[in-house]
């Protein structure tokens, strides 16, 4: 790659002239500082801890007029990097990985098995396409599925382009080194040099460069309304996040900063969980492990008031019960809009695990926290029933509980053994009720896991049609206030919780079927997370202090 040319903050001279000094500055602090910029032109990064330690030291003791001069420096050591080989063969690398793709998705057009669609608005810009693969987002996520399943990429070159993208993960960069220096120097003024960079080289933009950006201002309470908007657009960028996920989770750390000091500020919440994450942020306890315990727990709190929701499906009998049915009603949707809007902001968290996008959505059907644990209770009740009525009708017509032993144990052979150790040896009967209850109970387990899926398919339509007659305006107008109905309409909360109830149900119902493939189950996921973050980043744009 060729150096490019200087943008207004840059010179081609990487450093002041030898001797000259700057007013107002340390002349030796400004000379070392320099001195040891230069020094990084070996590309090397991996600095003891000391250096690192002096070269942020000598950035305090520089004032903000030595910003320009570094940021020319800085330009020089982004510019160097950009054209090291190493980054030269990977682009090579993933342009052919992407060509194989791009090949794949072709064949399987002209075959009809997938079918275009207009790009997505978060794929455009802001990154390089050399390294995102843009035109894979013309199709849906399954025909994005099908495409990766079906196309042929040696092993060579698919393990190549891992390691490529593995690569900006683990490997620093000198230039994120400077980048601390010119934020030590002058915040606002690394914001506008970065901002100008970003303007100046979208669609051509590294991904450790965005790395380094977000990791600099990482601490920060404030972004200028420019940065910000880029902030926005990596936050929403999912072809970024499919390629280069590590981005995408520094800008979302970075949103979710900001939304918390926003909220800071907000009146003192009277709900425990909010007080609970006031006081996290305010004491400065707001890494990544606390939040998502936070955010897990908030989950179960707004599952149970969603499950309370719902057992609100009955007419009140009299004017008393009409009265409490209007404080209840009103009570738990204050208490699930409140938790809604933190949950949505920082379900990034939570959407990174591997089974993260089914907790949220089951929470959105009411299915978690104390509501689960009733449910899979009842479940196993159910089934203990079941079993201990098939052991009856074996003592009725005379047969030993063998069989249904090995009936529900589902041919595990090592299960079946322990169980029918439980049995009198030469009747092959049980000698006791007690015995009998306690080979229920073992037996109840297995059966209870066997029927649980199809039974946990009928619960969330059960409660996702009970969900669409509550918040139908009828029944809402009915028991709610004209002023507390126009309140939630013009939040938009009860559009919100319906909307996300709906496409909860619809991927939980694409994860069970068993007549669905693989391709076709993992693009659900996919969809649901793309509504999740694309209403998260509406809320983020909505309700904190960032520019619209």
């Amino acid at each position: 790659m060729a150096i490019s040319t200087p943008g207004p903050w840059e010179e081609r001279r990487e450093g002041p002239p030898p001797g000259k000094k700057a007013e107002g500055a340390d002349p030796e602090a400004r000379e070392e500082l320099f001195q040891r910029l230069r020094d990084l032109e070996d590309l090397n990064p991996d600095l003891p801890g000391r250096e690192v330690a002096r070269l942020e030291e000598l950035a305090r003791l520089c004032g903000p007029e030595c910003f320009p001069a570094v940021a020319r420096q800085v330009r020089r050591l982004l510019d160097l990097y950009l054209g090291m080989p190493t980054l030269q063969v990977g682009r090579a690398i993933l342009g052919e990985y992407f060509h194989l793709l791009e090949a794949g998705a072709a064949r399987l057009l002209a075959a009809r098995e997938i079918s275009p669609r207009p790009a997505l608005p978060a794929a455009s810009g802001g990154v390089s396409q050399a390294l995102v693969l843009y035109s894979a987002f013309d199709y849906t996520p399954a025909d994005r599925c099908r495409i990766l399943s079906r196309t042929e990429i040696p092993e060579t070159l698919s393990r190549a382009a891992d390691a490529f993208r593995r690569r900006v993960e683990v490997v620093d960069t000198v230039f994120g080194l400077g980048f601390r220096v010119m934020w030590l120097l002058d915040p606002l003024a690394f914001q506008q040099w970065a901002t100008d960079y970003l303007t100046e080289k979208e669609g051509d933009l590294a991904p450790e460069v965005i790395r380094d950006m977000l990791w600099v201002m990482g601490k920060s309470q404030a972004l200028s309304p420019a940065m910000t908007e880029w902030l926005f657009r990596w936050c929403g960028d999912m072809a970024l996040l499919e390629d280069w996920p590590l981005v995408v989770c520094q800008a979302d750390r970075l949103a979710d900063r900001l939304f918390l000091a926003w909220e800071k500020g907000q009146p003192t919440p009277r709900n425990g969980r909010l007080a609970h994450l006031r006081l996290m942020v305010q004491g400065g306890r707001q890494d990544e492990e606390r939040l998502l315990a936070w955010l897990e727990n908030s989950l179960q709190d707004f599952g149970g008031a969603v499950a309370r929701f719902l057992s609100f499906d009955r007419e009140a009998a009299s004017p008393q019960e009409e009265e409490w049915l209007h404080c209840t009603l009103l009570a738990e949707l204050q208490g699930m809009e409140a938790l809604y809007q933190p949950i949505l902001v920082l379900s990034d968290l939570l959407l990174r695990l591997p089974d993260g996008a089914m907790k949220l959505a089951m929470a959105f059907l009411g299915v978690a926290g104390q509501s689960l644990r009733e449910w899979e209770n009842a479940i196993l009740r159910f089934s203990e029933r079941l079993i201990r009525r098939a052991f009856l009708v074996d003592l009725k017509e005379g047969r030993t509980p063998v069989d249904t032993i090995r009936k529900f144990t589902f041919g595990d052979e090592t299960a079946y053994a322990q169980i029918c150790n439980e049995l009198d040896l030469l009747t092959q009967q049980f000698d006791s009720i007690p015995q009998r209850e306690k080979v229920i109970r073992r037996l109840g387990v297995y059966y209870a896991s066997y029927r649980r899926a199809p039974m946990l398919g009928q619960e969330v339509g059960r409660r996702y049609r009970r969900m669409a007659r509550l918040l139908h305006e009828d029944f809402l107008k009915a028991h709610l206030s004209q002023e507390e109905w126009e309140g939630f309409q013009a939040r938009g909360f009860l559009q919100d919780l319906y909307s996300m109830a709906s496409r909860s149900k619809r991927f939980l119902d694409h994860r069970r079927a068993l007549d669905m493939s693989i391709e076709e189950m993992v693009a659900s996921q996919i969809e649901f997370v793309e509504e999740c973050r694309s209403r998260r980043l509406a809320m983020l744009r909505r309700y904190s202090p960032l520019p619209h």
